[in-house]
C-alpha cells in the first residue's frame, strides 16, 4: 500500500509504483487539495487499467489530529527545563508559547501529565492550567516547527473520532468512489458504526478501516475488529499513546485477532523510513517488514517513503522483495490461521477451509472464487493456501476491496448470465482464468463459490476441475 504525494502524484510515478508491486494507492485527505486527490485517484485507475491491473484506493480521513499553531520563522528550539505555554490565544508561536488547533486544551489535560509535540520528539510536563492555557515544563527539548502533531495521552476519550471535517472528507471520498476509508483515533466499535451510518444505503460503499492508535482502542480491540471491515496497526501514534516497548507485542496481538476473525490487517508507519532519503533500508527495517509478514499481516503500508521521499519506486520494490522472501521457509507456510471468532457464517467458513485442504492435498494451480461481495476469497485467504487465490467479479467495488486481501488476485469478468447452473458457472470460471493467463490447459483448479438460489451459507460449494 503506497501513499501518494508530491513525489508520486504524476501518472508516470504512479505507474512505476504499480509496476514495482503496489496494490493499493493511499490518499491522505489531511494533506493536499481536492483537485490533487481527484487527479491522483484518476491517474492510479488509468495506469492500472493500461497495465491490465486492478488497483485499490484508500482515502484516509483527517481525524481529530491535534496540532500546534504557526511559529515565527517556521521553527523554534525548545530546551529542557524551560517553561512553555500552550495557549488558547490566536498568536504566532515563539520560544515561550504556541497556539493549538484545540478549542480548550486545558480541558483535555491534567497537572503532572505529559504532552508530546512534533509527533513525540518533544516532551512537556503539565505544571498548571490557567484560564484554559496549559503551563508546561520542557522535559525533552527539540525543534518545534509550525503546525506539527501534538498528543495528549488518553485525551481521545474526550475527542470525537468522526469529526465534522471527517464528514466533509467522507463526502469527498464517496465522490471519488474509493474502495476504503481510514478512520483515525478509533476508540470503540461505536466510532465505526457512526461512519457506516453516514455511508449511502444503496450503491457503492467503501469498506471502513479502523486505525488502531490509542490505548482505548486496545481495550476494545475485539469489538472494533468485529465492527470494522479491516484494521490498520498505526504504530506512530500507538507508540506515543502506549509505552514504546509494548508496540511490537501489540502489533502481534492486533494481527492475531484480525486473522482469527478473518479480517484484513495492515501494518503501517516507518516500515522503511530510512528510504525516504536513502536508496537502501537498514537491516532492522528489513527485519521489521519480514516480521510483520510472518505475523500474518495482509498488507504493508508506506507513508512518507512514497509520498515525499527521494526513492518511492525503489522503496516499493524493496518492500515487495522482502515480503515475498518472508512468506515461505523451505516451502512451509509460516502461519496457521485460527477459527476462534469465525462464527458469522459457519457453513461458509467450513466450505472455505475444506477447499483449502483439498487444494493443498491435490496441489492445484489456483483457487478460483467467483464472487459478488468478495466474502468467499476473504475466507479462503484466511487459511493462507500456498497457491494463488483469484477473486472473479464484475463489480468494481468488489475488485477494489480484494486488492487489500492477502494472496488474492482480483480478476474482472463479465456479469454472469441469469439462471446459470453450477456446472456452467464452474466452466465459465476456469475459462476466464485461462483467458487471463492465470492457469493453463491441463491444470487442476479448485473453484469455491455460492450456488444459485437458496443456500445454507453464502459460500456453499467447492469443485475440483481440470482446465481443457
Amino acid at each position: 500500500m503506497a501513499t501518494v504525494g508530491p513525489a508520486s502524484w504524476e501518472p508516470k510515478a504512479i505507474r512505476a509504483l504499480l509496476e514495482a508491486g503496489a496494490d493499493v494507492v493511499r490518499v491522505n485527505l489531511a494533506h493536499g487539495t481536492k483537485e490533487e486527490h481527484a487527479a491522483a485517484v484518476l491517474n492510479a485507475r488509468e495506469q492500472a487499467r493500461e497495465l491490465g491491473r486492478v488497483v485499490g484506493i484508500l482515502a484516509d480521513l483527517p481525524g481529530p489530529k491535534m496540532r500546534t499553531g504557526p511559529v515565527a520563522g517556521d521553527e523554534v528550539e525548545l530546551h529542557p527545563g524551560q517553561i512553555f505555554t500552550l495557549t488558547n490565544e490566536d498568536v504566532e508561536g515563539d520560544s515561550t508559547r504556541v497556539s493549538t488547533t484545540l478549542d480548550d486544551a486545558g480541558a483535555l489535560c491534567q497537572v503532572d501529565e505529559e504532552i508530546y509535540l512534533a509527533d513525540g520528539e518533544i516532551v512537556l510536563t503539565v505544571k498548571d492550567i490557567k484560564d484554559g492555557d496549559v503551563i508546561t515544563e520542557v522535559r525533552r527539548g527539540g525543534r518545534l516547527r509550525s503546525r506539527k502533531g501534538m498528543h495528549i495521552p488518553r485525551a481521545e476519550r474526550k475527542v470525537e473520532a468522526f469529526t465534522h471535517d471527517d464528514r466533509a472528507a467522507l463526502d469527498e471520498a464517496l465522490a471519488l468512489k474509493v474502495d476504503f476509508v481510514g478512520l483515525s483515533f478509533v476508540r470503540d466499535e461505536h466510532d465505526i458504526e457512526r461512519v457506516k451510518e453516514a455511508l449511502p444505503r444503496k450503491g457503492r460503499k467503501p469498506l471502513v478501516i479502523a486505525k488502531i492508535e490509542t490505548a482505548t482502542a486496545i481495550e476494545h480491540l475485539i469489538e472494533i475488529v468485529s465492527a470494522a471491515d479491516a484494521v490498520m496497526v498505526a504504530r506512530g501514534d500507538l507508540g506515543i499513546q502506549m509505552p514504546l516497548q509494548m508496540v511490537p507485542l501489540l502489533q502481534k496481538q492486533i494481527i492475531a485477532v484480525c486473522n482469527d476473525a478473518g479480517k484484513p490487517v495492515i501494518t503501517a508507519t516507518q516500515m522503511l523510513d530510512s528510504m525516504t532519503h536513502s536508496p537502501l533500508p537498514t537491516r532492522a527495517e528489513a527485519a521489521d517488514v519480514a516480521n510483520a509478514v510472518i505475523d500474518g499481516t495482509h498488507a504493508l503500508m508506506l507513508s512518507e517513503e512514497t509520498a515525499i521521499g527521494d526513492y518511492p519506486v525503489e522503496t516499493v520494490t524493496k518492500m515487495s522483495e522482502i515480503a515475498e522472501a518472508s512468506e515461505l521457509v523451505e516451502g512451509e507456510l509460516l502461519i496457521e490461521p485460527l477459527q476462534a471468532h469465525m462464527s458469522d457464517d459457519r457453513v461458509s467458513w467450513a466450505v472455505a477451509h475444506a477447499a483449502v485442504l483439498a487444494a493443498e492435498d491435490l496441489d492445484v494451480a489456483a483457487i478460483l472464487c467467483p464472487t459478488r461481495s468478495g466474502s468467499t476469497p476473504f475466507r479462503v485467504a484466511a487459511f493462507r493456501p500456498s497457491m494463488p487465490i483469484v477473486g472473479l467479479s464484475d463489480k468494481p467495488e468488489t475488485l477494489g476491496a480484494l486488492t487489500l486481501v492477502w494472496g488474492v488476485t482480483p480478476l474482472q469478468v463479465d456479469q454472469p448470465e441469469e439462471g446459470q447452473s453450477v456446472d456452467q458457472d464452474v466452466e465459465r470460471t476456469w475459462r476466464s482464468a485461462k483467458q487471463a493467463g492465470i492457469v493453463r490447459q491441463g491444470d487442476r483448479v479448485a473453484i469455491v463459490a455460492g450456488s444459485p438460489g437458496r443456500r445454507a451459507g453464502r459460500t456453499d460449494y467447492m469443485r475440483i476441475a481440470k482446465v481443457t
